[in-house]
């Protein structure tokens, strides 16, 4: 499973970065950029709480290595298109939507059969690891990716799907199976249990207001290629290392994480995630060169690995069983609000610029954090 997460991790980060400096180079628009970004985010809110409820009701190996059978061939199909030299930027919207419904899908379920696999006396230590181990994919995966860019556009999807094509086989050999309990109700009931149960638990709702913060953190993705294409005068492969000194930061805080999670409390370490994320977009903002680009971006990577580890495994460690995948997905469709970020960033850079849609990001972020955490006590003192 670590194996099969690693190459989903590492197939992201390149179709991320691809696909944005692809958009940005063919119509040098930071709008059209963030517009193709934000459709598998799009897709994910609008089906998250269904893939969580089929989490909860179905075999969830079988979903989890079906979904990345479909997300694979999408990879291949942008790849066709980029080697047949008729891709068009429009191309890329359904094909982002339907990779983002695969997601929507995917991620409850991943979620919530890494419990299944590892138990939840182990969850910790576990979800630490495996995201250590995926942000090493965060330091090869944008700088090999600005690399195949130089080798050809298709070069980067013909790879991504190979990526993806190991990760259904890894998981395809993983033994542990889910039983579903049946619940006697429809999957609309369920749905609606689920998003009861989470308004009702403080942590769990005060968690979805935070993840939902995430749309102003995504505002910072678009600027990255703007400013490294624009102002720094780099290319691909500048690109790519610019991600991959934010893969180094996330690999160093989520092993730290790892050595040091019984002694750390979740709550003070969600307010220093928060607070250095927007520390090091605000030093992103106003840097004059790429030495003090490159700081900030490991600085965020840093901060980043804080806050993937501790807001997941606070909600997986207070929902109930039953509830498990519902209140994942409602997870997922908070936190990938982060995806929408890429349009309002790009048409924000687009209309202000850099530094005044970034400071409306980080103004955003703080206040609706900080309401979630000032207003939920037993969060604060979450372990």
């Amino acid at each position: 499973m670590v194996l099969s997460n690693l190459a989903t991790f590492a197939g992201y980060q390149i179709r991320n970065m691809a696909q944005a400096w692809i958009v940005l180079d063919r119509t040098d628009s930071a709008t059209l950029m963030g517009l193709v970004n934000a459709m598998p985010g799009l897709a994910i809110i609008s089906i998250s709480l269904i893939g969580g409820a089929l989490a909860d009701r179905t075999e969830r190996w079988q979903l989890l290595w079906r979904t990345k059978v479909i997300i694979a061939s999408m990879s291949l199909l942008t790849a066709v298109l980029l080697t047949a030299n008729v891709l068009e930027w429009w191309h890329l919207i359904p094909i982002s939507l339907m990779t983002g419904a695969m997601f929507a899908l995917h991620n409850p379920t991943s979620q919530a059969f890494a419990v299944d696999v590892v138990g939840r006396e182990r969850l910790v230590s576990a979800s630490s690891l495996n995201t250590g181990i995926s942000m090493t994919a965060t330091i090869a995966g944008p700088s090999v990716g600005g690399a195949l860019l130089l080798l050809g556009h298709d070069t980067a999807f013909y790879v991504l799907t190979g990526l993806y094509a190991f990760s259904a086989f890894m998981i395809f050999r993983v033994r542990t199976r889910h039983i579903p309990v049946p619940s006697g109700r429809n999957m609309f009931s369920d749905i609606r249990l689920g998003v009861g149960y989470a308004y009702r638990t403080p942590i769990i709702r005060a968690l979805l207001v935070l993840g939902s913060s995430a749309i102003f953190m995504g505002m910072m993705q678009p600027a990255i290629p703007v400013k490294v294409k624009d102002i720094l005068g780099l290319g691909e492969v500048g690109y790519g290392v610019m991600l991959g000194l934010s893969g180094v930061g996330a690999l160093i805080g989520s092993f730290l994480l790892f050595a040091f999670s019984n002694k750390i409390r979740k709550g003070y370490l969600l307010i220093f995630a928060m607070l250095m994320l927007n520390v090091s977009t605000a030093i992103f903002a106003l840097a004059p060169n790429i030495f003090i680009s490159g700081l900030a971006m490991f600085l965020q990577g840093f901060a980043f690995a804080s806050w993937m580890i501790s807001v997941p495994v606070l909600l997986q460690t207070t929902a109930s069983e039953e509830m498990r995948g519902r209140v994942m997905s409602l997870y997922f469709m908070t936190v990938l609000t982060h995806q929408l970020g890429w349009l309002i960033g790009g048409v924000g850079i687009e209309t202000f610029g850099i530094q005044p849609t970034l400071f409306f990001g980080i103004t955003g972020s703080l206040v609706v954090a900080g309401a979630a955490i000032l207003m939920t006590p037993a969060l604060r003192k979450a372990r």
